[in-house]
């Protein structure tokens, strides 16, 4: 009565793959729903063939297709039918484990990988599409050599190997690794040292992220890139070791994403189409993108950069302190005449200085969406230095502002005098605008604010007052207000 119970469990659970399997399939659907009652069930599921029940076991975790096997005889080897895979001691975190004594540790973990090496070898060498193993701890060492060569040798499309970036050991990769055919998909994150081999090659391989990674110098990594002549999507960040210039020489790219400091960067890729660089230590760049790139997001940016993307439809400007204003300042700024979407962003708690909007909008002569994801104001825990803001309306309106400007978004709006005196600016000058879009701050939906904040707020009600006073009276501040656009349409969302 057991068994029958969890293979009634089993189908209700997952009631809609099987019918979409079945339909994949092209076998018949019932229509009489009394034939989904338990007994029908269990001689339905039991008649589908090998590879529907496969696929459905597939969208289980491994640990849970693999207690399939005490349902019956049935469905003892079925699991190994799955084409993902998963693995992961991610439960060494949890405090009872922590708090385990020495010996038990030592079991459990042997438990563990004993559990890795049965499903593997039962596995059979059958085709896997994706893996994703994932390691907390330096037992597992000397038995990652073995599964990953077991994995590989699978036609892994998909792997995603993580490590624990915060321990001081480091897994070695096994050097038949780097030579793969199926690949398509893989990402390595966390305490692995990458060391290539005199052979490197991933014919197949499309996307690669590289995440707090260790390569033992510079040829390594443009070895490993040379390596992919189909790869479209790169994501490194925070490289570690010895790594002193990122050479990214791949022309056939179209996505990059750089997080990491290095002394100089150097990226060739002439149909790059989205770019991301992140650097709070801004390095020298050399860079040919030619006219392919049409999306850009920016940290930590230099005018030489922002002349290499001038050609780009989407910008994303993220400041921190005054570096933006610096560049703005700079003679140099180059025109985005492609540039129709603009968000700015500020890392809070950063002062920031408006001023340098207009500059940004005379430099973007067909801008036509302009965002503030952050909001305009920045807010602090001290009510003495609760909004950090400068903004003067410049002596003559942006063109882009008067002749393309279409829609304008705000984020996190409080109501202070000075946001108002923005948005009026906008809504007076904007001749074109049609829609202004206005987020009012909510403090618990605040993606920044803290919990001290919110106690702050509880206790102080001079913040709690302000805030919701600004609430209340900034709307119908913002309604009153002279619009030059008669078509022009106000939002107000929480």
């Amino acid at each position: 009565m057991k068994v029958i119970w969890r293979k009634s469990f089993l189908f209700f659970h997952y009631n809609h793959i099987i019918k979409a399997e079945i339909m994949d399939m092209n076998l018949p659907v019932p229509k009489d729903r009394r034939c989904f009652e338990c007994v029908d069930i269990i001689d339905r599921i039991s008649k589908l063939p090998d590879e529907v029940l496969g696929k459905i076991l597939s969208y289980l975790p491994t640990k849970q297709a693999v207690s399939t096997t005490i349902l019956s005889k049935r469905w003892e080897h079925l699991w190994t039918l799955t084409s993902d895979l998963d693995f992961s001691d991610r439960w060494l975190l949890d405090y009872r484990y922590k708090n385990a004594n020495e010996n038990d540790r030592t079991i459990k973990m042997r438990s563990f990988q004993d559990y890795v090496d049965r499903v593997l070898f039962y596995h059979g060498g059958s085709n896997i599409r994706t893996c994703d193993m994932s390691f907390h701890s330096k037992y597992v060492t000397s038995s990652l050599y073995t599964w990953i060569f077991a994995v590989i040798t699978c036609n892994v499309q998909q792997l995603t190997l993580r490590g624990c970036f915060l321990n001081c050991w480091y897994y070695q990769l096994p050097w038949r690794f780097f030579s793969n055919n199926t690949l398509v998909d893989l990402t390595i994150s966390g305490n692995f040292v990458i060391d290539l081999p005199t052979y490197v090659c991933f014919p197949c391989l499309k996307l690669l992220r590289i995440l707090m990674t260790m390569f033992v110098d510079d040829d390594s990594f443009e070895r490993l890139l040379s390596s992919c002549p189909v790869l479209e999507d790169l994501v490194i960040r925070r490289l570690n070791g010895c790594l002193q210039i990122l050479n990214i020489s791949v022309p056939s790219l179209k996505r990059l994403c750089i997080y990491c400091n290095t002394i100089q960067t150097k990226i060739n890729t002439p149909r790059l189409e989205h770019l991301e660089i992140g650097n709070d230590d801004a390095p020298s760049y050399f860079v040919n993108f030619t006219s392919s790139l049409v999306h850009a997001e920016l940290i930590g940016v230099d005018i030489y950069l922002l002349n290499a993307i001038s050609q780009v439809e989407c910008l994303i400007l993220t400041a921190t302190d005054m570096s933006l204003q610096d560049i703005i300042d700079d003679p140099a700024i180059p025109i985005f005449k492609n540039l129709k979407t603009l968000k700015l962003l500020v890392e809070w708690p950063s002062p920031y200085d408006w001023k340098v909007l207009p500059n940004l909008l005379d430099s973007s002569p067909n801008l036509q969406v302009l965002t503030f994801p952050e909001g305009l104001v920045t807010l602090t825990l001290d009510e003495d230095d609760f909004n950090h803001f400068n903004w003067q309306r410049p002596e003559s309106v942006p063109g882009s502002l008067s002749m393309h400007l279409k829609t304008i978004e705000i984020f996190e709006f409080v109501g202070f005098p000075e946001e108002l005196d923005v948005v009026e600016y906008f809504l007076e000058c904007g001749e074109v605008l049609e829609k202004m879009i206005i987020h009012r701050f909510v403090l618990s939906k605040h993606p920044v604010m803290n919990r001290a904040m919110e106690e702050k707020v509880k206790q102080d009600k001079v913040i709690s007052e302000v805030l919701s006073m600004r609430r209340n009276c900034s709307t119908g501040e913002v309604m009153s207000f002279k619009r030059s656009s008669s078509s022009c349409e106000v939002i107000f969302t929480d």
